[in-house]
């Protein structure tokens, strides 16, 4: 039978928040949802929702895909962290125009078992389980892209976000760029959160690269992660002459932003993704 992927996302300590602050984060975050949804569209069997207290979730074709989702996901939501389950199997209980949380099977145990096993992995952050051997590599292979991620600056993480919205990693024609534009209203929401804002001011950052308001309509150039075709290392997350535009794009000298890409791992962080996406893969081989 076809295998699915579902994918659930809780944020971490979010009853800590005060309630302002939490009504307003859980307000941007179904923004969130709204753009990504429209940018997985072609990939989202049943589309990613608000479930019990502040967690999300949604059914998408494949692991991949999921995987790009939380990407996003995660990026638009810094510093607010999250823990993530993306489990691979069937969707054996289907309620007709029902919504994810509504439906039932395999793959939804096997987010749900995945999520619940977050805390005891040494520092993950996301866990992918389908009780297949190549889970172990895979998982490595995310969590090393979300911690180098998750050691950058806020000036490096919005660098990475603005690398990802020019030269975004897909798979096989997952995502519809032609939607990201939408995110740009994403992100001047978010630097009107006073979560966000006062996050910024506790640590006197004063400027960041999405602090300002900037034209984003950038035309997205995907990098498609099975195209890398290397047998030795991958190398395809490193994109010849990012530095140059980012720094058109903000003002400042290429070997500023040289700088600020290498101290931030981000070429690093993209190319561990595409070996998680690479990884994947084979599910999609075996189920052939």
């Amino acid at each position: 039978m076809r295998k699915y992927s579902a994918l659930i996302i809780d944020l971490k300590k979010s009853r800590d928040y005060k309630q302002t602050d939490r009504i307003n984060l859980q307000n941007y975050i179904k923004n969130i949802i709204s753009a990504l949804n429209k940018i997985f569209g072609n990939v989202l069997e049943l589309n990613v929702v608000f479930s019990a207290g502040d967690e999300v979730q949604g059914l998408f074709s494949s692991p991949q895909a999921a995987y790009l989702y939380l990407r996003l996901f995660n990026m638009l939501i810094r510093p607010v962290e999250i823990r993530a389950g993306i489990g691979i199997g069937e969707w054996s209980v289907r309620i007709d125009s029902g919504i994810s949380t509504e439906q039932d099977g395999p793959a939804y145990h096997n987010a749900r078992y995945a999520i619940d096993n977050v805390e005891d992995s040494l520092g993950y952050s996301t866990l992918l389980f389908s009780d297949s051997p190549n889970d172990i590599y895979i998982n490595s292979a995310i969590n090393t892209a979300a911690i180098l991620v998750k050691n950058q600056s806020k000036y490096q993480n919005e660098l990475f976000l603005l690398s990802e919205l020019m030269y975004p990693i897909d798979i096989g024609g997952a995502l519809q760029l032609d939607r990201f534009v939408e995110l740009n209203s994403l992100i001047a929401q978010k630097n009107q959160i006073g979560y966000y804002t006062m996050w910024r001011s506790s640590r006197s950052i004063s400027k960041c690269p999405l602090s300002v308001h900037l034209d984003l309509n950038l035309a997205c150039s995907p990098i498609d992660a099975l195209a890398d075709e290397k047998q030795f290392y991958v190398s395809s997350g490193r994109v010849k002459g990012l530095p140059a535009k980012l720094a058109k794009l903000l003002g400042t000298s290429r070997q500023n932003m040289d700088k600020s890409i290498k101290a931030g791992n981000i070429y690093q962080a993209r190319n561990s993704a595409v070996v998680a996406l690479k990884l994947m893969n084979q599910y999609n081989l075996e189920d052939r």
